[in-house]
């Protein structure tokens, strides 16, 4: 129970429309806020316990903060809700520490507080974000130690500590702005890289058209906004007529060719709302979504008129190339698998009627 408790309050406001890297950095917020809450609250007690009244209060409020900040970021799960929360959170412990630096703590330990800040704004408000914080936090410890005759302080440093202490502080604030820096960059690295791969799986390398894996995708997204929606939703098998042919007469190569402006000519060719694929070899499917297998019927004989008025150079010789093409609509009575078998058998039916045409199964 424990643990299904804490899993569940570390994972308030994560997401799955967010990124990998803002849900890890909301589960990390998550975690600080609680340890960050529980910290203080207990020396808070302890200090209001000692009759520290000033000090308690001030680690009461952080408690409460600290709180606040992690309650922000979960009810408004958005970019605002999480920036807001940053902003709560490092603006507690810039506070925290600058009371802690003004009135030294407990035995003048206080000041020693503050090389949490570096990482912490680093990594939850980012790298550029993160350089305003530290620079602006710099300059108010600079001039609270520095002001003369101590003025702003209700303790006592020696000058070489509070030398040494800024220039320490300054130092963890570059190397925890470097290695934000790094960090940023390897995972947007990586990212384009998992990106390039993604894109690599999806996509036929020739035609640049989603592949077989692509395509299936699509069609399961585009399977449940039909059955949301209840219009209707046809398939077009599109077969390269005597691909075999061109390849053993031109070369393969010059089949590459063929394949790659036929996939042009059909992408050019539909409605945006269309999409078409690579199926396999020589045939494509095309998704039409929100439209009848009538209507697909005369979509396929244009696309099938345009391709045979379409001609191509190969070694120098002109050549015109056909397609046929089986149409199926999905509908109560036909699922998906049962649309694209109904579909080749229509496309196989097409090519048994002297190829250049259009057969539906329905």
């Amino acid at each position: 129970m424990f643990k299904l408790s804490a899993t569940k309050i570390l994972h308030r406001g994560c997401d799955p429309k967010f990124d990998e890297e803002t849900n890890r950095r909301i589960l990390v917020m998550n975690l600080f806020s609680l340890v960050g809450f529980s910290i203080t609250l207990i020396l808070g007690l302890s200090a209001m316990a000692a009759a520290a009244w000033l000090l308690g209060a001030s680690l009461l409020v952080a408690s409460f903060l600290f709180m606040l900040s992690g309650q922000i970021q979960a009810h408004y799960r958005n970019k605002y809700g999480q920036v807001i929360a940053i902003y709560v959170l490092t603006s507690c412990l810039m506070m925290l520490e600058t009371f802690l630096i003004v009135t030294g703590g407990v035995n003048n330990t206080g000041p020693l507080w503050i090389y949490i800040l570096p990482p912490v704004a680093m990594f939850f408000g980012g790298f550029k974000r993160g350089i305003i914080i530290m620079t602006c936090f710099t300059l108010l410890i600079a001039i609270i130690l520095l002001f003369p005759n101590d003025a702003l302080l209700f303790t006592e440093y020696d000058h070489a500590f509070k030398t040494r202490l800024i220039y320490s502080f300054i130092t963890v604030s570059f190397l925890s702005a470097f290695y934000e820096y790094s960090r940023q960059r390897t995972y947007k690295m990586m990212r384009t890289i998992s990106e390039q791969f993604e894109q690599q799986a999806l996509h036929d390398p020739l035609t640049n058209l989603p592949n077989r894996r692509g395509i299936n995708q699509l069609l399961v997204h585009e399977l449940k906004r039909h059955q949301r929606s209840g219009k209707p939703m046809t398939l077009v098998i599109a077969d390269v007529d005597h691909f075999k042919q061109i390849n053993d007469t031109y070369g393969h190569a010059h089949g590459d060719i063929v394949l790659e402006r036929t996939s042009s000519l059909l992408r050019q060719n539909i409605r945006q709302q269309d999409m078409v694929s690579r199926w396999g070899g020589e045939e494509f499917l095309i998704i039409l979504p929100e439209t009848t297998e009538s209507d697909g019927v005369y979509l396929a004989n244009k696309l099938r008129v345009t391709l045979s008025k379409t001609s191509f150079w190969l070694n120098d010789v002109e050549v015109t190339i056909t397609a046929s093409f089986g149409v199926c609509e999905i509908n109560e009575n036909v699922s998906l698998d049962q649309a694209l078998t109904l579909a080749d058998n229509a496309l196989y039916e097409a090519k048994h009627l002297g190829r250049n045409t259009v057969v539906s199964k329905q």
